[in-house]
């Protein structure tokens, strides 16, 4: 049984990690603030909170946090610290998408990943017990 849930969380944790890592670089790096056309089907509120995080520079931030818990995903001696730093990112993505996006598409996006993170934080959970008491 250890040897199979070391297995998942190595799995697990190379796989969220280096999503994470990309989509954090993504963000700094490789794409500009997303314009919407204005026939676009995308709901107007989601356009707006998307459009402001991006011109404020919130996006950076939370790129930098991706890259940074998603590096520590990948090394095994770090990967609870990477999953708990993440899961509040990972939970305010989710929740935007189901709350002002009309995509089911996005909700798989959003809602593999987080179950991704929670299932490590769960097979780390002995190592969270021990923290909180």
């Amino acid at each position: 049984m250890k040897k199979t849930s070391d297995f998942i969380l190595l799995v697990l944790g190379a796989l969220l990690g280096g999503f994470f890592v990309y989509k954090g670089i993504n963000k700094h790096f490789l794409s500009e603030c997303k314009v919407f056309e204005p026939d676009s089907t995308i709901p107007l509120a989601y356009q707006q909170v998307i459009t402001a995080f991006c011109k404020s520079g919130f996006f950076k931030v939370v790129g930098a946090i991706q890259v940074l818990a998603g590096l520590l995903l990948i090394i095994p001696r770090t990967r609870l610290m990477g999953a708990v730093l993440l899961l509040p990112v990972v939970i305010n993505m989710f929740l935007m998408h189901y709350f002002l996006d009309n995509r089911p598409e996005e909700l798989w996006e959003t809602g593999i990943p987080l179950a991704m993170n929670v299932l490590i934080v769960l097979l780390h959970w002995d190592r969270v017990k021990k923290i909180f008491g």
